[in-house]
């Protein structure tokens, strides 16, 4: 997901917010948990995404320290955006946080060729399983399979270009077991995600790891595209796949990539996506968080240079488009201060989130959400961020 950045260049005042209703779950969490006083985070700060349970929808968020303090934050979001908890951010180094039906898993180094795989429990990290030796790593990346068993996949470099050899391991006891390693290609902005081929089995990019069984390539081709426009493939289901390229040119192919045929098709109604400039007249992200259902898509059209619109997509079982709902990118508060859409999330099955980053006010701070779930979409709500219990 393209991480952009907030118009707003300083943090909101508590006289802005009438403009973002609040919803009774966020006003119940402040009574029973206050929000911080001080801030955690403003308009200027980067929220990113570590990983998101898609069994429980809850998405976690790395927040630094605001300007002149040391403090960093966790932060848990709710799959449908009503409340947002806040944790002290220990720090320690991690990276491949998890994207699955399970707690969110992530991996710290713990020397040479060594990963101790990390799970986030109750506002902290735990080790999950023995630390792991592995080859030379370039990344790591966790998930789960069907079945909520946790899995890490560690990235190096591949032969040729555009080329990862990726080795797969699956936590069986407290033992993590080699389930192989294959040259992959065509990773993406998940590097591991479960495989809807098969329930205990996941995917990395072209390759699928099984349980029991050697690693296999699903996909049988890709387009044939210059290296500066190879993107990522996408399972569907079936045999069906996507590819989204580097320039957000969508492909789909009925046949596990066999053939591969390019969408024409845009949400405005008005010609082909051939009419306008991919990367000026709009773009397309691919939602950040649950694959396992349709293809759902988030266009960001700009051919009006003064408003910004967002269509949220998805491709029918029929192999045709829909538009669940259109909106515009920016909101405004009632004194004029503008926030754009930094992330589009997918927490769990059918329901996206529009996430317009963070607001400070006098009394905290809070996130500002829009919810997509049962075929509306909410409108702009603050939700204040809360300090878990000690």
């Amino acid at each position: 997901m393209r991480i952009r950045a907030l118009l707003s260049a300083a943090a909101l005042l508590l006289s802005a917010l009438p403009a973002l209703a609040a919803p009774p779950e966020a006003v119940q969490a402040t009574a029973a948990t206050p929000a911080a006083s001080a801030p955690i985070c403003d308009g200027t700060s980067a929220l990113t995404p570590i990983g998101t349970d898609t069994e429980s929808g809850r998405v976690l968020f790395a927040v630094p320290p605001l300007a002149g303090g040391s403090q960093g934050w966790l932060v848990e979001l709710k799959a449908d955006g009503s409340a947002a908890t806040a944790y002290p951010d220990a720090g320690g180094g991690r990276f491949g946080g998890s994207v699955g039906p399970g707690p969110v898993v992530a991996a710290r180094s713990c020397g040479e060729a060594c990963l101790q795989p990390i799970r986030f429990k109750d506002g902290a990290w735990e080790p999950l399983g023995e630390p792991l030796t592995t080859p030379a790593v370039s990344t790591a990346a966790a998930t789960y399979d069907g079945t909520g068993t946790p899995w890490l996949v560690v990235h190096g470099k591949g032969k040729g270009e555009g080329v990862v050899q990726a080795w797969a391991y699956r936590l069986e006891e407290r033992d993590w077991k080699s389930k192989g390693s294959l040259q992959v290609t065509a990773v993406g902005d998940l590097p591991a995600l479960p495989a809807p081929q098969k329930k205990d089995a996941i995917l990395s990019g072209t390759g699928l790891f099984n349980a029991s069984g050697p690693p296999e390539v699903w996909v049988q081709g890709l387009p044939d595209l210059p290296p500066a426009r190879r993107g990522a493939v996408i399972a569907l289901a079936g045999t069906a796949a996507a590819y989204l390229s580097a320039d957000g040119a969508v492909y789909l192919s009925d046949n596990a990539g066999k053939s591969w045929r390019r969408s024409a098709w845009n949400p405005w109604g008005t010609g082909t996506t051939g009419i306008w400039l991919q990367g000026k007249d709009y773009w397309i992200d691919l939602p950040l968080g649950d694959r396992r259902g349709p293809l759902e898509l988030a266009w960001f059209d700009r051919r009006n240079a003064d408003q910004e619109s967002i269509f949220l997509t998805r491709l029918t079982p029929a192999g045709t488009w829909t538009v669940l709902t259109q909106t515009k990118s920016e909101i405004r508060t009632k004194n004029d201060e503008r926030l754009q859409v930094s992330h589009v999330l997918a927490p769990k099955a059918g329901t996206l989130l529009l996430l317009s980053g963070c607001a400070a006010t006098s009394g905290g701070s809070g996130l500002v959400v829009r919810a997509y779930e049962k075929g509306a979409l909410s409108e702009a709500r603050f939700v204040p961020i809360m300090l878990a219990k000690p």
